[in-house]
């Protein structure tokens, strides 16, 4: 069941949107998906090459993935999960079972390596001060959060993809679908524009392209920080 709140929201904003969509967003709204994705990634060439400030590159990072992760957002809150099923081989089922488990294992296993490293590392930076050792261990946490969140992001948005894939495909205009009817009936073509953004590929693209560069960001951040 899906949230009637969000719902009766998200009729609401689309009734207010619906008289505004110039043609060329109603007709191929997966275009100008693309189109705006290559404007921000043209004007982040800019950017660099004039040394702008890095929270500008963020923002126009951030902007070149929101319309189709609203997109997506607005398609996955109004989808029961029972549109997503399907009957899997019995081979599928149990090797996703299996990569499931080594992915779990391997995470837990580094994740072990990697507090054993960062104790020795705080025993020989700090000895015995725990004032020492705090700092120590602040700045750690300062180093590592930013880049596995940026790489959480990332799973994110292949997990969604996947999602994508499963409920309207890759046409730019899917006549065959799992999407409710019920999403945006009242309002067609902001429905449609809705369901061009929210295609696989484009967030893929635009998801994949934010990660990149928010991982040079942090990189670049933590080289000037060290």
């Amino acid at each position: 069941m899906t949230n009637d709140r969000g719902r009766r929201l998200i009729e609401r904003a689309g009734a207010r949107l619906e008289p505004h969509h110039p043609p060329f967003m109603s007709s191929h709204p997966t275009a100008l998906g693309w189109l705006w994705m290559a404007a921000v990634v043209a004007i982040l060439v800019v950017c660099d090459i004039a040394g702008g400030p890095g929270w500008l590159r963020a923002v126009l990072t951030l902007s070149a993935a929101l319309p189709p992760l609203a997109a997506t957002l607005v398609v996955l809150s109004q989808t029961p999960r029972s549109h997503l099923e399907y009957e899997p081989s019995i081979l599928t089922h149990f090797f996703a079972r299996f990569l499931a488990l080594f992915s779990a294992f391997v995470f837990w296993l580094g994740s072990v390596v990697i507090g054993g490293a960062i104790a020795v590392q705080l025993t020989d930076e700090s000895g015995t001060d725990v004032a020492t050792a705090w700092g120590a261990a602040i700045e750690i946490f300062a180093m590592i959060v930013p880049p596995v969140t940026v790489l959480l992001y990332c799973v994110l948005i292949i997990r969604y993809a996947g999602y994508l894939v499963r409920l309207r495909g890759w046409p730019a205009v899917p006549t065959r679908h799992r999407i409710p009817e019920h999403l945006l009936a009242e309002a067609p073509r902001t429905r449609r524009v809705v369901i061009g953004l929210a295609h696989p590929g484009l967030l893929l693209a635009a998801g994949l392209l934010s990660t990149l560069v928010a991982l040079a960001l942090t990189i670049r951040a933590e080289a000037l920080l060290s």
